[in-house]
């Protein structure tokens, strides 16, 4: 099943225009959803801690999972105890199970997104808990971790299930969305164009995430616009697949004859920096969460290719792997410490 965006979604052309009259009536569903909400048809609850909701406009692939991990190591500097929920695609629960995710857990069964946010939080104590019904994975991150504060939510703008109470009304919740360089397309809801919302949805803030392959970008002294800031993520360094330990700067690889590998929904974002450091590449662009463990690997020689370099989103699918050629390149964030200062003023309301 193919789960890239098509190429259509970028500008409007014959088969956008197409599928306009479809968009209409997604956006109509969209009124008519919120509207039930409103008058109480469609019931709603409310955490009792504030709660940061990370989500996008667009399908997939704006980079909400790194932002999320910069989000709650930052908020935990700030004496903060966050905590993470997020829907768990593709995990092996049900629908009205959650489960607290850990490093030992398989990605299969809990989500590769999920998995990998686990990896990075839950060595500093920060749980990640995963559940298509998020007011019960936050209820129950709050019950088993009774001393976390702020709930991060990865995703869920559009989940109303999940009460809140809004920065932009006065309130301690947060919405938050996440753009990338592609921007909003053709600026078309589904399935015409990429947005599952209109432009005009509001927010609270606005994170527009930049990659860089280049040396660190300083946002200490950078002043965010108001509801909007740059987030920097950085591809720098990489590290063996096999001892995560043994790692090599980027521009290490620069002569080699390089497989880049990238199982996410926007791939050129990882494939496009590689290019632009020069490095002499073949990208194979494989569909989004797609599992790289059953991958035929043999098909790609040690005589024809020195080393195969992989998202880390695909990485924690494929651990068990024993091939040494493979490294990964972790996508790291940054936030300016204006806008974690703007975040936590909300938080303490």
């Amino acid at each position: 099943m193919q789960l890239q965006a098509p190429q259509f979604w970028e500008s409007k052309g014959l088969l956008s225009f197409l599928l306009w009259p479809l968009s209409l009536i997604y956006g109509f569903v969209i009124i008519v959803r919120k509207l039930l909400f409103k008058i109480r048809v469609l019931t709603s609850n409310q955490l009792s801690v504030p709660v940061i909701f990370v989500g996008n406009l667009r399908v997939g692939g704006t980079g909400k999972t790194p932002c999320v991990i910069a989000l709650a190591k930052a908020l935990q500097q700030k004496g903060f105890q966050p905590g993470v929920i997020t829907r768990g695609y593709r995990s092996q629960i049900s629908r009205h199970e959650t489960k607290e995710v850990f490093i030992a857990d398989q990605a299969l069964a809990v989500g590769d997104e999920a998995l990998l946010m686990a990896q990075q939080l839950h060595p500093l104590q920060i749980p990640v808990w995963i559940g298509s019904k998020r007011y019960l994975a936050g209820q129950h991150l709050l019950k088993k971790h009774t001393t976390c504060n702020v709930i991060i939510s990865d995703d869920g703008l559009q989940h109303y299930a999940l009460a809140r109470q809004v920065a932009r009304d006065g309130g301690k919740d947060i919405e938050i969305i996440v753009r990338d360089d592609r921007g909003e397309g053709n600026e078309l809801l589904l399935p015409a164009g990429p947005l599952r919302e209109p432009l005009t949805r509001p927010r609270d803030l606005t994170f527009n995430m930049k990659i860089y392959c280049k040396d660190h970008v300083s946002l200490d002294d950078m002043t965010p616009e108001p509801q909007s800031c740059e987030i920097a993520c950085y591809m720098r360094q990489t590290y063996q697949l096999i001892n995560p330990t043994i790692k090599q700067d980027l521009n290490h690889w620069h002569g080699k004859h390089v497989l880049a590998v990238a199982g996410i929904a926007a791939p050129e974002k990882f494939f496009k920096p590689l290019r632009d450091l020069g490095f002499h590449i073949e990208c194979l662009a494989l569909e989004d969460h797609a599992d790289l463990s059953s991958f035929n690997w043999n098909q790609y020689p040690r005589s024809s290719t020195d080393v195969i370099l992989i998202t880390e989103k695909d990485a924690v699918k494929c651990q068990h792997l024993q091939d040494d050629r493979i490294w990964v390149v972790p996508l790291v964030a940054v936030i300016p410490n204006a806008m974690i200062d703007c975040i936590s003023e909300i938080l303490y309301r």
